[in-house]
C-alpha cells in the first residue's frame, strides 16, 4: 500500500506545483497590471476599517504585494527555493485566509479584487479558493522537496532578479502611463457614452439634498427642492439592486454621466461631444492634484485650441474645491462632474487625459506621460492621436522575453541532467552488447 502511494506522489505534488503556482502567478500579474486598480481596493478596506496610512506607504506596499504574489507563483511553479517558496506562500495566505473570510462574513465590499478586474470572484467564491491554495501549499511543504526543481540553485537568483525587474517594468508602465490590459467597459474603441437610445435606459439616481440638518433623497422624476427653500444639494448615488445591477436588471456596464458643477443638471452631452476630436481630463480626487500641473493642462488647452481640438475638464469634488481649482489653475476650459468611480473606470491617474474622434476612444494616459513639449513644438508632424503607447506590443514583447529568460534558465539547468541520462544510457548499451558478445564467444567455445 506505502509503495502504491508513493507512485502517486509525484505526479499529484506536480499538479499541487502547478496549479497553485499558476494561481499565484495570474494574482499578482493581474492586479499589478493595474497599480490603480489594486491600490483603490486597498484604500476602500482602509476605510472600512477607519484606518489613515501614509498614501506613499500604502502604494510601495500595493507595488511590492503584487511583486511577492508573482514571484511566489514563479517559485512554486519553477520548484525554486523549494522550502522557502511554500513558507512566503504560505505568510500570504495566513494574512489572506481569515481577511477574506471577514469579508465573506461581513461583506463589507462588493469584491475583494484578489484577481483585479481581470477575473471577479463573490466573496465566498474567494475565501474558498484561499482554502483550497492552502490546503495545497500543506501538501508541498511536505512533498515538494521530493520533486525535482526546474532551475538549479545556482541559477535561481538570476531567475529572483529577471523576475523582478518583469514584474516592476509592468507595474510601472500600468502606474505611470495606463495598465497593458484594460480589463474594463471604457476600452481603447469603445465609446465613452453609448447610443442615445441605451443612455436612456442606463443607470437612475437619487439626489441627496439637507435642510435644517435633515437629508432627504429625491428621485430623478420627483420635483426638486429649490435652493431658494433652504434645500441644499449634497450628493447623488446611483439607484443599484444586489449583484451590481440598476433598478431595471441591467448590468452596471458603462453608466458614465457627466453633471453640471453643482452636480444638480446631466450635461453628458455637452461634456462628451458626439462630432469632432475631443481632449478630456479627468480628475477623480481634485483635493489631491498638485498645483505644478497647471501649467501643463493650460499648454494642453493651448495647444487643443491651435488643433481646433475641444477640450473640457471632468472632475470629481465640491463645489468649494472646484471653485479653489478655477481660481488656482486659472483654467479656462470647460468643467463639469462625475462620481469619482466612473472617472477611475475611464481613465487611471489623477489627472487622467482621455482623446476621443466622435466620443470613440482613441487613447488614454495620465498627464504625466503626455510630453507637452512635444505638443507645443512646432516642429512637430505628429498628430493628437499618433502621441499613444502600442500597448499590445508592449506587453507582447515584454512576454515574450521573460518568456525565453525563463526558458533558458530551465534549459541551462537540465542540461546536465539529459545529458547524464543521455552518457547513462549509453554506457548501458554498452555494456550490455559486451555482456552479449561474451556470451556468444563461450557459447561457440563451448
Amino acid at each position: 500500500m506505502k509503495i502504491e502511494m508513493t507512485k502517486y506522489v509525484s505526479p499529484l505534488t506536480w499538479i499541487i506545483r502547478i496549479v497553485v503556482g499558476g494561481v499565484f502567478i495570474f494574482s499578482g500579474f493581474a492586479k499589478g497590471i493595474d497599480p490603480y486598480g489594486t491600490l483603490y481596493k486597498v484604500e476602500d478596506y482602509l476605510s472600512v476599517l477607519s484606518l489613515s496610512v501614509w498614501p506613499n506607504l500604502v502604494l510601495v506596499g500595493v507595488f511590492g504585494l503584487c511583486a511577492l504574489e508573482f514571484l511566489a507563483g514563479v517559485f512554486l511553479l519553477t520548484g525554486c527555493f523549494r522550502r522557502s517558496s511554500v513558507i512566503i506562500a504560505g505568510g500570504i495566505m495566513a494574512f489572506m485566509l481569515p481577511l477574506t473570510l471577514w469579508i465573506a462574513v461581513s461583506n463589507p465590499v462588493a469584491d475583494c479584487g484578489c484577481f483585479g478586474d481581470a477575473f471577479l470572484l463573490s466573496n465566498w467564491a474567494t475565501f474558498w479558493k484561499n482554502v483550497g491554495l492552502s490546503v495545497g501549499l500543506i501538501w508541498l511543504w511536505r512533498y515538494n522537496r521530493k520533486i525535482i526543481c526546474l532551475i538549479t540553485p545556482a541559477l535561481q537568483w538570476i531567475c529572483i532578479v529577471g523576475s523582478c525587474i518583469f514584474i516592476v517594468t509592468i507595474e510601472l508602465f500600468g502606474y505611470m502611463v495606463q495598465p497593458l490590459i484594460d480589463f474594463r467597459p471604457y476600452k481603447i474603441g469603445e465609446r465613452i457614452v453609448d447610443s442615445e437610445e441605451s443612455f436612456e435606459e442606463g443607470p437612475q439616481y437619487l439626489f441627496v439634498y439637507e435642510k435644517d440638518g435633515i437629508r432627504k433623497k429625491f428621485k430623478e422624476t420627483d420635483s426638486l427642492p429649490e435652493e431658494n427653500d433652504g434645500w441644499i444639494f449634497v450628493d447623488r448615488e446611483e439607484i443599484l439592486s444586489e449583484g451590481g445591477k440598476n433598478d431595471k436588471g441591467q448590468d452596471e456596464g458603462k453608466s458614465f454621466r457627466a453633471w453640471s458643477k453643482n452636480g444638480e443638471d446631466d450635461e453628458t452631452d455637452e461634456a462628451v461631444v458626439a462630432d469632432g476630436n475631443e481632449l478630456i481630463v479627468m480628475i477623480p480626487e481634485l483635493g489631491a492634484v498638485s498645483p505644478a500641473t497647471t501649467w501643463k493642462l493650460n499648454s494642453l488647452y493651448e495647444w487643443s485650441q491651435q488643433n481646433d481640438i475641444t477640450m473640457v475638464g471632468i472632475v470629481s469634488g465640491s463645489s468649494l474645491e472646484i471653485s479653489t481649482w478655477e481660481d488656482l489653475s486659472m483654467a479656462s476650459y470647460p468643467i463639469f462632474t462625475a462620481d469619482d468611480t466612473h472617472i477611475k473606470e475611464v481613465v487611471r491617474g489623477n489627472p487622467g487625459i482621455v482623446y476621443l474622434i466622435d466620443g470613440v476612444i482613441q487613447w488614454k494616459m495620465t498627464l504625466n506621460a503626455i510630453n507637452i513639449d512635444d505638443f507645443l513644438s512646432p516642429d512637430t508632424s505628429y498628430e493628437a492621436e499618433n502621441f499613444s503607447f502600442d500597448n499590445k506590443s508592449i506587453l507582447r514583447n515584454c512576454v515574450s522575453v521573460y518568456l525565453i529568460f525563463i526558458g533558458l534558465l530551465i534549459t541551462l539547468s537540465l542540461t546536465p541532467q539529459l545529458r547524464n541520462l543521455y552518457i547513462n544510457k549509453g554506457r548501458k548499451k554498452k555494456c550490455g552488447s559486451e555482456q552479449d558478445g561474451k556470451g556468444l564467444i563461450n557459447d561457440s567455445g563451448d
